[in-house]
């Protein structure tokens, strides 16, 4: 592969052309890399090739979407069958009620289930339901975590030692620039891993609570492996204050047949769904216990509790391609995404410490994240990168472009069920390379 960055490559011309009608040239900040982003022209299977005719083992996936690989051939067939019959329609179509009804029977806490378009409106669409339900207007969020671009939800995302406060007791710090302070004043931020603290705050924020957010295995927080007490201080508490708890498994559902809340046995109230539900297409759920999800029914031609439309929502395009990728996932399938995940994190330890670096990886399944150090993680602070360890992630990104191998800067990995033993050695020997250099 040729060195990164290459001033003369398509993908540079195509970033200055698109900076002259986008906002910093991209509509995803994540999807920047400095000084200029790779632009892709395709992807199959495990693979994607650029404009240029790079080739990269893609270790991200668009942000844990694809999950049975690119260009999945039953997926696409399923697609180009209903694209001959149109693409979206003011009126009902079956393709809704088979994927909701695949949904329902995977998920045992998801007793009826709405869609939406992305895994923010997801998360947005519950938040709405427990206040609806519960008559109160205060959230919970783990400190640190991801749950879309919502002004509320993102309370505290970017903390950092200059604002996040006491360990015990995390502030509630604004992200978007210009976000109402009255925002902040309504989310209560709990610290991961952490019982007794986590229960001490939701009891005070008592019966002005709606609901607790949690994500079990939060990306932002660095991927680390969640405590049974602290899971269960979280649901006790809540419910002792009559407040709900909301999953997100927008990324986490690619964990097992019905998602992570399966494999540690648990069952909110609500769950919100995106992702690999879609099968490569825009797509989110709202899904939870029948009573609560009843506030987005109009009874009796009365306006619903919370009302909720989405000219795209549930457009069929999405709903076949859904069903045709949920359809092919088995346990086999996550026993397989597993296997691959233990191999890779395997590997990475393997290579720090043949080279003696004080790093680290962490994740379950086919979710990996790599840390330029060794401190223990069990929450966002331990996770936080310094400025000089942000730098380290920015070169092991652009060294990894050049040895085929494409990985977020801030070192979130992602495998699909494409992915070869083959693959696993091309990346574990790319980092050892780009680290080594």
């Amino acid at each position: 592969m040729a060195p990164y960055p290459n001033p003369d490559s398509r993908s540079a011309a195509l970033y200055a052309r698109a900076r002259r009608s986008i906002p910093d040239g991209a509509s995803r900040s994540l999807a920047l890399i400095r000084p200029h982003p790779i632009y892709v022209h395709s992807g199959q299977g495990a693979w994607v090739t650029d404009v240029d005719g790079g080739r990269y083992l893609d270790a991200n996936n668009n942000f844990t979407s694809i999950i049975l690989g690119h260009a999945d051939p039953l997926v696409n067939e399923a697609v180009a069958r209903q694209l001959s019959n149109g693409t979206a329609f003011a009126m009902g179509t079956e393709p809704e009620i088979e994927l909701a009804e695949l949904i329902c029977a995977r998920v045992p806490s998801i007793e009826r289930v709405r869609f939406c378009n992305s895994g923010t409106e997801a998360v947005m669409g519950a938040i709405k339901a427990a206040r609806a339900f519960t008559g109160r207007p205060m959230i919970a969020k783990v400190e640190g975590a991801y749950h879309g671009t919502y002004d509320h939800v993102e309370t505290s995302l970017g903390a950092s030692p200059e604002d996040w406060g006491d360990g015990e007791a995390p502030a509630s710090v604004t992200y978007a620039t210009g976000t109402p302070s009255s925002v902040v004043d309504e989310v209560a931020v709990l610290p991961f891993n952490n019982p007794s603290a986590a229960r001490s705050i939701i009891d005070r924020c008592g019966d002005r609570l709606a609901a607790v957010l949690i994500d079990t295995l939060p990306s932002r927080v660095g991927l680390p492996i969640v405590d049974h007490e602290f899971l269960q201080s979280v649901f006790s508490a809540a419910r002792a204050v009559g407040a709900l708890v909301i999953m997100d498994e927008v990324i986490s559902f690619r964990l097992g047949i019905g998602g992570n809340q399966g494999r540690l046995g648990l069952e909110p109230d609500l769950t919100a769904l995106a992702k690999i539900i879609g099968g490569g297409f825009p797509v989110g759920a709202t899904g939870g216990r029948a009573d609560v999800m009843e506030v987005f029914a109009s009874i009796d031609g009365q306006r619903a509790a919370v009302p909720s439309g989405g000219t795209f929502s549930a457009n069929p395009i999405t709903m076949v391609a859904g069903t045709a990728c949920m359809a092919q996932l088995s346990d086999a399938s996550f026993a397989r995404l597993d296997e691959i995940g233990d191999s890779i994190r395997d590997g990475l330890r393997t290579v720090f410490a043949q080279q003696d670096r004080p790093w680290q990886v962490t994740g379950r399944g086919s979710l990996f994240r790599i840390h330029p150090h060794d401190r223990p993680i069990r929450s966002y602070r331990d996770a936080h990168l310094s400025d000089a360890e942000e730098a380290i992630m920015d070169r092991l990104q652009k060294r990894l472009l050049e040895r085929e191998v494409y990985l977020p800067g801030y070192g979130l990995g992602c495998m699909n069920l494409a992915t070869t033993d083959r693959d696993v050695g091309h990346l574990v020997e790319a980092v050892a390379a780009a680290i080594a250099t």
